[in-house]
């Protein structure tokens, strides 16, 4: 390979390609590894990657990959598609309880804004109404109404700015994450040998709790999509 394709994302991302299309798999999930390792991220990036892992039949790891092509707007559908696929494939299901409502919001809150683009709506608002109040206190004619606006807008604004908090508080606190072995045990308590919660296997996808796992480092505490809670290892697993 050309010094160029060592040095440049595009050249790298194309001699990728070419190895995919060629059906030397391998190749080309080295090639694309090298990309994400150097945070040089993006949708197409990662749906190749999941075709890549897909056409070795490694269906967990596929999954993952489709899973952060979704989070770019170039390739959601066709990752979405890829997914449907995918989960079709897998021998064993997992039985998936609904998420409760104020996760759906939460979950729906950032994807599309995002907690500092909430936290930065929220303070301005707040401004706004904080401005508006005090303003109607010098309006003699429109003060009843200003001063409803105001404390409305001010309302409103502290809503966001506690959706805001919350929405970083979860982001920073659970992730994602998707079972890339054939199976695993997810045990009580994070060690070899300790009392089995469920069986998990390849495609069953988890809720890490970050601020529990922080005091295991090869252990990960997870919520199962059927609810149940308890430890798997990290090697099992790959977080979104």
């Amino acid at each position: 390979m050309s010094s160029d394709a060592q040095e440049n994302p595009q050249v790298k991302f194309g001699e990728a390609n070419k190895q995919l299309e060629a059906g030397y798999y391998q190749k080309a999930i080295h090639l694309y590894r090298e990309l994400e390792t150097n945070k040089q991220w993006s949708g197409p990036l990662f749906l190749n990657m999941g075709i890549s892992y897909q056409r070795l039949d490694s269906l967990g790891k596929a999954k993952f990959y489709f899973l952060k092509a979704t989070t770019f707007e170039a390739t959601e559908a066709q990752a979405q598609q890829a997914l449907e696929y995918i989960d079709g494939q897998f021998s064993h299901q997992s039985v998936a309880l609904p998420k409760l409502p104020w996760d759906v919001a939460t979950d729906w809150l950032r994807r599309k804004f995002g907690a500092r683009a909430l936290l930065a709506w929220g303070i301005i608002l707040l401004n706004m109404g904080v401005l508006l109040f005090i303003s109607h206190w010098f309006l003699r004619r429109w003060s009843s109404y200003v001063r409803i606006v105001g404390i409305s807008i001010t309302a409103l604004a502290l809503l966001i700015i506690a959706s805001g908090f919350y929405t970083q508080y979860i982001a920073s606190r659970y992730s994602r994450a998707v079972m890339v072995t054939q199976q695993a045990p997810v045990l009580e308590k994070p060690k070899e040998g300790s009392s089995l919660i469920s069986q998990s296997f390849e495609g069953y996808t988890f809720t890490v709790d970050h601020r529990k796992s922080q005091s295991q480092s090869n252990w990960s505490y997870v919520r199962m999509s059927n609810g149940l809670y308890g430890w798997i290892p990290n090697s099992d697993i790959l977080i979104l």
